[in-house]
């Protein structure tokens, strides 16, 4: 499971999870951070927001090993369309 964070002070949030996984993050450049957690599984994500907003999920994902798993669970996803809507 990966939780991506839009956090307001990206240097506080690397401290607090650093400190409450226990790891120091797998990634780092410039707004970006990410820590690969095995206990629990999670890719935590943490993207620089703005200092005047608060924290905010940016986005939920699942990953997988291969791109036919991504296109497997994708092919239940697509809408199929008979209709037309004209306004």
């Amino acid at each position: 499971m990966q939780l991506a964070l839009r956090v307001p002070d990206l240097e506080a949030s690397i401290r607090f999870y650093s400190t409450l996984f226990g790891v120091a993050p797998a990634k780092r450049r410039p707004g970006y951070a990410n820590f690969a957690v095995t206990d629990p599984p999670l890719k935590l994500v943490l993207l620089e927001g703005r200092a005047d907003r608060p924290m905010a999920m940016d986005h939920l994902g699942v990953e997988v090993d291969t791109t036919g798993e991504v296109e497997a669970a994708t092919e239940p996803l697509s809408a199929r369309q008979d209709e037309v809507w004209v306004h």
